[in-house]
């Protein structure tokens, strides 16, 4: 793992970076929260997580972190705009809303308010079929989402296949593919990411290699 880079300014304004998908088990939760971790740990920012989802999976994992960055915060998805203007308030520098699937109105709420739209998408079928109504709300509202395939098999094509089918939706599709890992879920477990139970690891340079790639769309934007 690379070390840290140099801290940005203390002034930068809040950015906001939604991660969509209407569709449940595209590891929604699992990227947003080592993305955050990633931009916190890599770039010194400072970082906040706004859990939007019922299920509240991002804030029980952040109950369980020892370490104080990202903060976690959790939010009804009706209080997602005061959520994020509180944390511009606080002088947070990135946030990062994990949503709820199968329920648009929150996806549009996160999209509207995000500098930035990430859509997970698994590389079968099923799940590159599925993700058209995502990216429908996200240019519903004039913002180009950014698309990750996520689960994907190592040593198989399946995860460049997608990537193919999925630039047909016209929108920029992420050349570095999250493999399916069992580290991504053991460092859940005493509420850490990949980056920090191993960090010289597949896992964590995969991580690393997509959310730079992110984040320089954002820097674009």
């Amino acid at each position: 793992m690379a070390g840290k880079k140099k801290s940005e300014s203390a002034a930068q304004p809040l950015r906001v970076v939604g991660f969509l998908a209407q569709k449940g088990g595209t590891g929604k939760t699992t990227l947003t929260l080592h993305c955050a971790v990633a931009e916190a740990n890599l770039y010194g920012s400072r970082v906040a997580v706004l859990d939007v989802d019922p299920q509240g999976s991002a804030a029980s994992w952040g109950r369980r972190r020892a370490a104080v960055a990202p903060e976690v915060l959790q939010a009804q998805p009706g209080d997602m705009a005061a959520a994020v203007e509180a944390a511009r308030a606080a002088g947070f520098q990135f946030l990062f809303i994990d949503t709820m699937p199968h329920v648009e109105q929150p996806a549009a709420d996160a999209a509207r308010l995000a500098d930035l739209v990430v859509i997970p998408c698994g590389p079968s079928v099923l799940d590159i079929e599925a993700i058209g109504a995502t990216v429908q709300i996200a240019q519903a509202l004039g913002k180009t989402p950014l698309i990750l395939v996520n689960n994907g098999r190592p040593g198989s094509p399946i995860q460049k296949h997608a990537a193919e089918v999925l630039a047909g939706y016209g929108v920029p599709v992420c050349p570095f593919p999250i493999m399916r890992r069992a580290a991504l879920a053991d460092a859940f477990t005493d509420g850490r990411a990949v980056m920090e139970l191993e960090p010289n690891g597949k896992a964590a340079a995969e991580i690393l290699a997509a959310w730079n790639w992110i984040r320089q769309h954002l820097r674009e934007d």
